[in-house]
């Protein structure tokens, strides 16, 4: 994608992907790649679920045609987190193999740790999904578990990717739930972006918005045929997945794939790392954050019409419950002063741009309900792909969902509808009520 400035929004949306093959031919294709980028040693990442499902065919699929392959295979099944330790184990053997490329052959976890080591070391690598899981393939930044803490890294996109459809659709099925839960939850992301944009002036492009709002409208209305496996349908998701993070690279930051959902499941990693409750699948988490989320989103719409700017504040040390929120989040409180200190100076550089007349702020008002418009299907997407709207899923019990909502946004220095829901002062009210269900 060339570095030409945006018409919509004056960006350089200078995304080095070269290529994105989705079909039968990808691993034929892969081979053709390295090829032509002259690389003949490569070193590939999976894991040991991943090495069944492809890396080891792959592996000698690609010896047999002249490269030498070396591998990091993480032994674990489950529980593996791109974390301090799996970073360093990259790095290591980064250092030790000296590969011309790398092949992240996996799914989130797989490539979060590929992107954000290569990045570190200066490494070109390519993205080989393994499951319609997830959104970040194309994506330049990596969702880190540092000290606990899940934190988006700016890092680099890969330079192609490459998914085999017959390797995706045989994944596991409730793999594909998860990007189908990653993907719905874009409909938040959206509302999210329009309201920092129309509030605080935050940068918004309706180019980029497009990319994500197709394989949005597409999953919303098949999520049967996807959640069942079609192939074609999860051919689909896989491309939607990989727009998605094409979109966070065009605009250099995640905004336009996470908004106040992600904030959520981020919430729940947190709780996991501490041992208060077993990790879940990102997708899965996002999904079921979405149902909440919306349902804030659509009072957050009806509020904006009479909103004057509201008193700047974030939560954190110094600012809200302290008390309460210590019991959530535990030594972690302290290190998320910095995000205080970073959400209030954007509050405090974005209150000029707040629409000040009646007019304005209804126009907003009206704009933030066409996005919400979308809402009900994509409900109804989730609730037939087995994500529910009540408390109790994924062991997620009312007072932990009134917590998550209420003390979430302290995780990211990015303006939601949280933020405004708390600037208002009706975010703890609403959060009981929308929790509590019908």
């Amino acid at each position: 994608m060339s570095a030409t400035p945006c018409p919509a929004c004056g960006l350089d949306h200078d995304v080095p992907v070269e290529e994105v093959v989705v079909g039968p031919e990808a691993l034929e294709r892969l081979g053709a790649y390295a090829d032509q980028k002259s690389w003949r040693r490569l070193l590939l990442v999976d894991d040991a679920n991943t090495a069944e499902a492809l890396g080891d065919r792959l592996a000698e699929a690609l010896r047999s045609a002249g490269h030498l392959v070396t591998r990091l295979r993480f032994p674990e099944r489950s529980g593996l987190l791109a974390d301090e330790g799996a970073v360093a184990a990259a790095r290591e053997r980064l250092g030790a193999d000296d590969p011309d490329g790398v092949l992240a052959v996996g799914s989130g976890v797989i490539n979060d740790i590929t992107r954000y080591s290569t990045f570190l070391e200066g490494r070109s690598y390519v993205s080989v999904p393994t499951a319609a899981s997830m959104d970040g393939y194309a994506s330049n930044v990596a969702a880190m578990q540092f000290d606990g803490v899940k934190v988006s890294h700016i890092a680099h996109t890969p330079l192609a990717v490459f998914a085999d459809l017959e390797v995706v659709a045989g994944a596991p099925a409730e793999m594909t739930v998860w990007g189908l839960g990653d993907l719905l939850g874009k409909a938040c992301a959206r509302f999210d972006w329009a309201l920092a944009s129309g509030l605080l002036g935050e940068l918004f492009c309706p180019v980029v918005e497009a990319r994500v709002l197709g394989p949005l409208g597409f999953c919303t209305a098949h999520a049967a045929e996807v959640r069942a496996g079609r192939p074609d349908a999860v051919g689909e998701l896989v491309r939607g997945l990989v727009e998605s993070g094409i979109a966070m690279a065009m605009m250099g930051n995640s905004r336009p794939a996470s908004g106040c959902e992600h904030h959520a499941s981020h919430f729940w990693d947190l709780l996991a790392f501490r041992g208060l409750r077993p990790h879940g699948p990102h997708g899965l988490q996002v999904g079921y954050a979405t149902h909440f989320a919306m349902a804030l989103q659509r009072r957050g719409a009806d509020l904006v019409a009479g909103a004057s700017p509201p008193p700047v504040r974030a939560g954190g040390p110094g600012g809200g419950d302290d008390t309460e929120a210590r019991r959530w989040f535990g030594a972690q409180l302290e290190a998320l002063e910095a995000v205080r200190r970073e959400k209030e100076e954007i509050l405090a550089r974005g209150l000029p741009a707040w629409p000040r007349d009646a007019a304005a702020l209804k126009a907003l008002a009206a704009r933030l309900a066409e996005v919400a418009s979308g809402f009900e299907h994509v409900s109804s997407a989730l609730a037939d792909s087995g994500v529910p709207a009540t408390a109790g899923f994924l062991g997620l019990d009312r007072d932990t969902l009134g917590a998550t909502f209420r003390f979430a946004n302290r995780l990211r220095a990015r303006y939601t509808v949280l933020d405004l829901l708390e600037g208002l002062g009706a975010l703890d009210a609403l959060v009981e009520e929308i929790v509590a269900g019908p």
